[in-house]
């Protein structure tokens, strides 16, 4: 009866498709930004799974301090000072763990874009 059991569980994941089995269940990650560096005012919350792309949309004219930020083993975020996510615009680098204390972004810039990567 065991061995017939391993063998179910086992012939479940090879029924899928190949390009599920690399990532069975996409990472989390959450965080909060403020306009004011402060961590005061009004606040925007951001949480998704998996990478993003480039998010362009920093609501409030962009960001100067973020807080509660949450990151799944493997994911990063990154802002940036234009609203194009580019290289050279980078003014911050945030990898896995957790921040519960408010924290500005690096030189005191404001962030217009960001953008999630898992692996």
């Amino acid at each position: 009866m065991h061995a017939s059991t391993h063998a179910l569980t086992a012939g479940h994941p090879t029924a899928r498709p190949p390009e599920e089995q690399h990532q069975p269940h996409k990472q989390h990650w959450s965080f909060d930004l403020f306009h004011s560096k402060h961590c005061m005012g009004t606040i925007v919350t951001y949480e998704g799974q998996g990478s993003t792309g480039c998010r362009p949309n920093i609501e409030n004219d962009g960001a100067e301090a973020f807080i509660n930020l949450d990151m799944d083993p493997g994911c990063k975020v990154k802002f940036f000072r234009d609203k194009r996510c580019s290289r050279h615009a980078m003014v911050e680098e945030v990898k896995t763990g957790s921040h519960e204390k408010c924290k500005t972004l690096s030189r005191k810039k404001t962030a217009h874009s960001f953008e999630v990567s898992c692996r």
